[in-house]
């Protein structure tokens, strides 16, 4: 099959929808010769800082002389960055020398699975020694809970994803946590709350938890890398990172500030990072896939912009999510659908152009601005 045939067949396999649970890429897994045992993996998953955390696991390794590779989800820009070696996406070749082989297994898989395989196929080829494995929704059923692995790791956790993970915290947390494998090192970050404590171990006996002490989201996700390696028994050499949309600055004529929260878990963590190093003189562009919550979501957004007033607000529609983003999501406010000419809309000169509530809306503006997605 072509290259482009091969693409074809990829996008095609999004009608298929999402789709919890481990036959499908299992057999499909053996059928490629079982890429992850080639591989040291390590598991993480979590309500927010999931990816923040594999950031930080990717870099500290790499620093510490590992050659790593990372799955991760959704991607910013381009679908390459799903799949990284050494914290750069790997080469349109690459994705699409290992894309053909799983599309040659001849078996139905959905667009998240076809993009896990060819993340094990493509890392594995490249060399690498530590594979990181981001959870796409939940844990429990989710295609990377198909891997064997050295490590394992749980982030904060929050009420997302009722209809599909429960209605509960605790129900929630149980799926996260259920990433656990006996004998394998895991480490959680504490949820402060006993209920949702015991119903965690529940799933993963042996799992330490860890408080961090009050920090940034970063510094606290960098924490729980470092330890869980120290766990593992990796070396790593901890720095401060580029995580692209996770409190981004960019600076130039025009100063940017980017964030992907996308959540009220997320968002209420964050804004107090961003009154942090908020200008007077600022403008806010929002945009956000449809929320269960969306009053929850918005408050801390609405503290913000009480307490440090904007001199302009527009909200937009994200593109290439996967959902379509909400139309006008704050009533009485300009709203243009296009994100790059919402942002090419604002007329007033400040310090810095804060863009917040999607990591899709996120990544439309780094393309407009010709920033990449790598890591380190």
């Amino acid at each position: 099959m072509t290259e482009s045939g091969a693409r074809e067949w990829l996008y095609a396999s999004k009608s298929k929808g999402m789709s919890l649970g481990l036959s499908r890429v299992k057999a499909a897994l053996k059928a490629l010769g079982r890429p992850d045992r080639d591989m040291d993996c390590i598991h993480v998953a979590g309500s927010n800082g999931k990816g923040s955390a594999c950031a930080h696991l990717v870099a500290g390794l790499v620093r510490a002389g590992y050659r790593v590779g990372l799955f991760s989800s959704p991607h910013l820009i381009s679908i390459e960055e799903r799949v990284r070696v050494d914290g750069k996406s790997v080469s349109a070749d690459q994705f699409d020398k290992a894309l053909n082989t799983v599309r040659d297994l001849n078996q139905e898989l959905t667009f998240f699975e076809i993009t896990y395989l060819v993340a094990l196929l493509a890392c594995r080829d490249a060399g690498v020694s530590i594979m990181v494995l981001e959870t796409g929704l939940g844990g429990r059923l989710d295609a990377t809970r198909s891997a064997d692995v050295v490590g394992c790791l749980v982030t904060s956790v929050s009420l997302e994803h009722s209809d599909i993970l429960g209605d509960t915290i605790e129900a929630i947390a149980k799926e996260k946590a259920a990433i656990w494998r006996p004998g394998v090192p895991m480490l959680i970050r504490d949820p402060g709350s006993a209920k949702v404590r015991n119903a965690m171990r529940d799933e993963a006996i042996s799992a330490r938890f860890y408080t961090p002490e009050k920090s940034t989201f970063m510094d606290e996700a960098a924490d729980l890398a470092e330890m869980l390696c120290s766990m593992i028994g990796y070396s790593f050499v901890r720095r401060p990172i580029r995580w692209p949309a996770r409190m981004q600055y960019i600076p130039g004529k025009q100063n940017y500030l980017l964030e992907a929260a996308h959540n009220p878990s997320g968002m209420e963590r964050v804004v107090p990072e961003i009154a942090s190093v908020l200008p007077q003189k600022w403008s806010l562009l929002f945009g956000c896939s449809p929320q269960q919550h969306m009053t929850d979501f918005l408050q801390p957004l609405f503290d913000l912009i009480m307490n440090n007033p904007p001199l302009e607000i527009i909200t937009t529609e994200p593109q290439n999510g996967r959902y379509p983003g909400v139309k006008e999501p704050i009533a009485g406010l300009e709203h243009i659908s296009n994100p790059v000419k919402a942002l090419q809309s604002f007329s007033e000169e400040v310090d810095l152009v804060l863009v917040i509530g999607s990591l899709y809306l996120c990544g439309n503006i780094l393309e407009y601005l010709g920033e990449n997605a790598d890591i380190l």
